[in-house]
């Protein structure tokens, strides 16, 4: 072989290992640029989330406090002033919650939305049974036991239905590609 063919043949090798070497190591940068960029979305939107679930955890938290107190407000003596005040305190809160559910219903996953829901249809249900009390007569002993029996039952039920928002939430916050259905659904 002639040495000139032969070198150009080494620098044609030389130069096609060059770029076999530069094409696999852009495709690499790609595929970790992209996997990067993967990460931090899903870390961003699990912080979105988490705010989110904070976001309605807290005001949901503040209206069952305030419905408690307006319960209690009924006990004893009816100052209707008293009441009306503890049942618009948490008639605002109410408001904040729902404002709260509406984003985090965008944000999800549905079985989140879902546990919220749960949490603010109690918070209502509980609004509306002491709304029930105040407006009932005050010379009807069984009728007002049995609204306070009712809303110390939807207290209960309240406390359930937020802890198990809360293991929802963090469930949907552990699990990175998604969400863990089946821890969900032994828990239901």
């Amino acid at each position: 072989m002639d040495q000139g063919l032969a070198a150009l043949l080494g620098a044609s090798v030389g130069v096609t290992g060059t770029v076999i070497a530069s094409a696999i190591t852009g495709w690499s940068t790609r595929q970790q640029v992209r996997a990067q960029a993967m990460a931090e979305h899903a870390q961003w939107r699990r912080q979105v989330r988490r705010d989110a679930y904070g976001a309605f955890l807290a005001p949901a938290g503040e209206s069952r406090n305030a419905l408690k107190v307006a319960g209690r407000a009924f006990v004893g003596e009816r100052d209707t002033e008293e009441i009306d005040r503890r049942l618009q305190e948490a008639h605002d809160q109410l408001a904040l919650a729902q404002a709260a559910w509406a984003n985090l219903a965008i944000e999800g996953p549905e079985p989140v939305e879902q546990a919220a829901r749960s949490v603010y249809t109690t918070l209502r249900s509980m609004h509306t049974t002491l709304l029930a009390l105040r407006d009932s007569p005050t010379n009807t002993p069984d009728g007002n036991a049995r609204f306070l029996e009712r809303h110390a039952v939807e207290v209960g039920r309240l406390s359930e239905r937020i802890s198990h928002f809360a293991a929802v939430a963090r469930d949907a916050l552990d699990d990175v590609g998604g969400y863990a259905v089946a821890s969900t659904e032994a828990r239901t």
